[in-house]
Protein backbone atom coordinates (compact mmCIF):
# COMPACT_ATOMS: atom_id res chain seq x y z
CA UNK A 1 0.00 0.00 0.00
CA UNK A 2 1.37 3.50 -0.83
CA UNK A 3 2.22 6.03 1.63
CA UNK A 4 -0.54 8.40 1.08
CA UNK A 5 -2.87 5.17 1.27
CA UNK A 6 -1.22 4.71 4.83
CA UNK A 7 -1.45 8.31 6.02
CA UNK A 8 -5.07 8.34 5.29
CA UNK A 9 -5.45 5.24 6.79
CA UNK A 10 -4.34 6.44 9.76
CA UNK A 11 -5.47 9.38 10.12
CA UNK A 12 -9.12 7.81 9.41
CA UNK A 13 -8.47 5.39 12.47
CA UNK A 14 -7.23 8.33 14.90
CA UNK A 15 -10.76 9.76 14.34
CA UNK A 16 -13.06 6.69 13.91
CA UNK A 17 -15.02 5.01 17.28
CA UNK A 18 -16.46 1.81 16.97
CA UNK A 19 -15.89 1.30 13.29
CA UNK A 20 -17.73 4.40 12.48
CA UNK A 21 -16.78 7.85 11.27
CA UNK A 22 -18.76 11.45 11.34
CA UNK A 23 -19.42 12.72 7.91
CA UNK A 24 -17.20 16.08 9.53
CA UNK A 25 -14.25 13.79 10.40
CA UNK A 26 -14.24 12.35 6.92
CA UNK A 27 -14.08 15.46 5.19
CA UNK A 28 -11.77 17.11 7.61
CA UNK A 29 -9.19 14.10 7.01
CA UNK A 30 -9.12 14.17 3.39
CA UNK A 31 -8.35 17.79 3.29
CA UNK A 32 -5.51 17.46 5.82
CA UNK A 33 -4.14 14.82 3.86
CA UNK A 34 -4.26 16.59 0.45
CA UNK A 35 -7.00 14.09 -1.11
CA UNK A 36 -10.39 14.88 -2.39
CA UNK A 37 -13.41 13.07 -0.05
CA UNK A 38 -14.43 10.99 -3.29
CA UNK A 39 -10.38 9.20 -2.58
CA UNK A 40 -10.99 9.43 1.27
CA UNK A 41 -14.63 7.52 0.69
CA UNK A 42 -13.14 4.92 -1.31
CA UNK A 43 -10.57 4.66 2.03
CA UNK A 44 -13.29 4.68 4.19
CA UNK A 45 -14.86 1.49 2.54
CA UNK A 46 -11.39 -0.13 2.28
CA UNK A 47 -11.46 -0.05 5.98
CA UNK A 48 -14.64 -1.14 6.33
CA UNK A 49 -15.69 1.89 8.14
CA UNK A 50 -19.52 3.61 8.21
CA UNK A 51 -20.32 7.43 7.66
CA UNK A 52 -22.47 8.45 10.72
CA UNK A 53 -23.98 12.07 11.12
CA UNK A 54 -24.08 13.51 7.85
CA UNK A 55 -23.51 17.22 7.64
CA UNK A 56 -26.51 17.55 5.08
CA UNK A 57 -28.67 15.24 7.82
CA UNK A 58 -29.60 13.16 5.53
CA UNK A 59 -28.66 10.20 7.09
CA UNK A 60 -26.66 8.09 9.97
CA UNK A 61 -28.46 9.63 13.43
CA UNK A 62 -29.62 6.87 15.50
CA UNK A 63 -30.16 3.30 15.90
CA UNK A 64 -32.50 3.78 12.98
CA UNK A 65 -29.79 5.97 10.73
CA UNK A 66 -32.51 8.27 10.45
CA UNK A 67 -32.26 11.74 9.19
CA UNK A 68 -31.97 15.27 11.11
CA UNK A 69 -33.15 17.58 8.27
CA UNK A 70 -33.41 21.12 9.27
CA UNK A 71 -36.69 22.39 7.46
CA UNK A 72 -36.67 26.53 7.33
CA UNK A 73 -39.85 27.68 7.83
CA UNK A 74 -39.14 30.21 5.07
CA UNK A 75 -37.51 29.54 2.13
CA UNK A 76 -35.91 33.20 0.68
CA UNK A 77 -36.61 33.92 -2.99
CA UNK A 78 -32.89 33.51 -3.69
CA UNK A 79 -32.62 29.68 -2.67
CA UNK A 80 -35.77 28.76 -3.90
CA UNK A 81 -34.31 30.13 -7.24
CA UNK A 82 -31.11 28.31 -6.70
CA UNK A 83 -32.47 24.96 -5.86
CA UNK A 84 -35.02 25.13 -8.58
CA UNK A 85 -32.12 25.73 -11.32
CA UNK A 86 -30.01 22.96 -10.16
CA UNK A 87 -33.07 20.84 -10.61
CA UNK A 88 -34.36 21.63 -13.39
CA UNK A 89 -30.27 21.71 -15.27
CA UNK A 90 -29.90 17.82 -13.73
CA UNK A 91 -33.19 17.22 -11.53
CA UNK A 92 -31.09 17.15 -8.43
CA UNK A 93 -28.71 19.22 -6.11
CA UNK A 94 -25.52 17.45 -5.19
CA UNK A 95 -24.10 17.56 -1.98
CA UNK A 96 -20.71 19.89 -3.19
CA UNK A 97 -23.55 22.25 -4.37
CA UNK A 98 -24.60 22.68 -1.02
CA UNK A 99 -20.94 22.74 0.82
CA UNK A 100 -20.10 25.38 -2.03
CA UNK A 101 -23.15 27.60 -2.27
CA UNK A 102 -23.15 27.60 1.93
CA UNK A 103 -19.39 28.59 2.08
CA UNK A 104 -20.21 31.43 -0.62
CA UNK A 105 -23.06 32.74 1.02
CA UNK A 106 -22.64 32.06 4.86
CA UNK A 107 -25.27 30.00 5.14
CA UNK A 108 -26.21 26.98 7.03
CA UNK A 109 -25.66 23.62 4.90
CA UNK A 110 -28.29 21.88 7.31
CA UNK A 111 -30.93 24.70 6.19
CA UNK A 112 -29.87 24.29 2.63
CA UNK A 113 -30.40 20.35 2.50
CA UNK A 114 -33.87 21.05 4.83
CA UNK A 115 -34.79 23.69 1.74
CA UNK A 116 -34.64 21.43 -1.30
CA UNK A 117 -36.33 18.48 1.18
CA UNK A 118 -38.84 21.24 1.62
CA UNK A 119 -39.19 21.89 -2.29
CA UNK A 120 -38.82 17.55 -2.90
CA UNK A 121 -35.64 18.20 -4.93
CA UNK A 122 -33.83 15.23 -4.75
CA UNK A 123 -29.45 15.48 -2.90
CA UNK A 124 -27.48 13.29 -5.02
CA UNK A 125 -23.83 12.51 -5.45
CA UNK A 126 -22.24 12.67 -1.56
CA UNK A 127 -18.90 13.85 -1.56
CA UNK A 128 -17.83 10.80 0.81
CA UNK A 129 -19.95 8.15 -1.89
CA UNK A 130 -22.08 7.39 0.54
CA UNK A 131 -24.99 7.74 -1.92
CA UNK A 132 -25.81 8.14 -5.64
Amino acid sequence: MGLINEAVEQGLAAVAREGRISCAAALATAFRCGITPGEVGDCIDAMGLRIHSCQLGLFGYGPGKQKRILMPEVISDEVAAWVSRCAEAKGHVTCEEIFTRAKGEGLSRALLAGACEKTGVKIRECQLGAFG
